[in-house]
């Protein structure tokens, strides 16, 4: 029988997500938690084969979650789950030591692969898009908009992501437990590693970089 932990802080989302679980695995005995230290605490207190982790979890939201979780579970299979883009979050992740990512975004049939694929087979899961950009960066020229991106950092990206998303200065620090000058910081150090002087022109040059991909 396999033991599997949902780390999930939104009760609709955690409730199905281990209805699927069920569904595919039948025999699955599956626990939930709703913050990353609960998580941290269950997998000491018991033995799961998978966790399935949700990146925006309270005490987690950055990748030393992962390095984190790794250091003190490093035979248990780690399976990320989230709403944000795969082509940003899935290979830092994944780079980072967990064995997967995968979107809430994604068709049932790919979520039922992925845990599939980490749990019994015991491989790396990344959907096709992300494989396929992953391959991409290495048969295609880099254009310079390219380059400055892969420049940023994770948390960078991170802010530069939500920035698209019109969240101000103030609604990023809260939501990534940032103080405000922390997020301007960093604003100003996507802005010269972007090459804009402006958020108009920051928006329009991330525009162009999905166009491309």
């Amino acid at each position: 029988m396999k033991r599997i932990l949902v780390v999930e802080d939104h009760p609709i989302m955690s409730a199905g997500t281990c209805q699927m679980i069920r569904k595919f695995v039948p025999d699955a005995e599956v626990k939930e938690v709703d913050t990353f230290w609960k998580a941290l605490s269950a997998a000491g207190n018991e033995k799961f084969d998978l966790v399935i982790m949700d990146i925006g979890i309270p005490g987690g939201n950055s990748v030393q979650m992962v390095e984190k979780f790794k250091s003190l579970h490093p035979s248990t299979s780690l399976l990320m789950f989230s709403g944000y883009e795969e082509n940003i979050y899935a290979l830092p992740y994944v780079k980072a030591g967990a064995n997967g990512f995968v979107s809430k975004k994604a068709s049932e049939s790919d979520f039922r692969q992925a845990i599939e694929t980490v749990l019994f087979r015991e491989r790396v899961y990344l959907s096709d898009d992300v494989r396929d950009l992953t391959l991409n960066t290495y048969i295609k020229p880099q254009n310079q908009s390219s380059d400055s991106f892969d420049a940023l950092s994770i948390r960078e990206k991170e802010i530069l992501r939500l920035f698209y998303a019109r969240k101000g200065v103030s609604e990023i620090a809260a939501q990534l437990n940032l103080s405000t000058s922390t997020v301007n910081t960093h604003r100003v150090r996507i802005f010269k590693k972007m090459g804009v002087d402006n958020m108009y022109d920051l928006v329009r040059k991330y525009e162009q970089l999905y166009a491309e991909n």
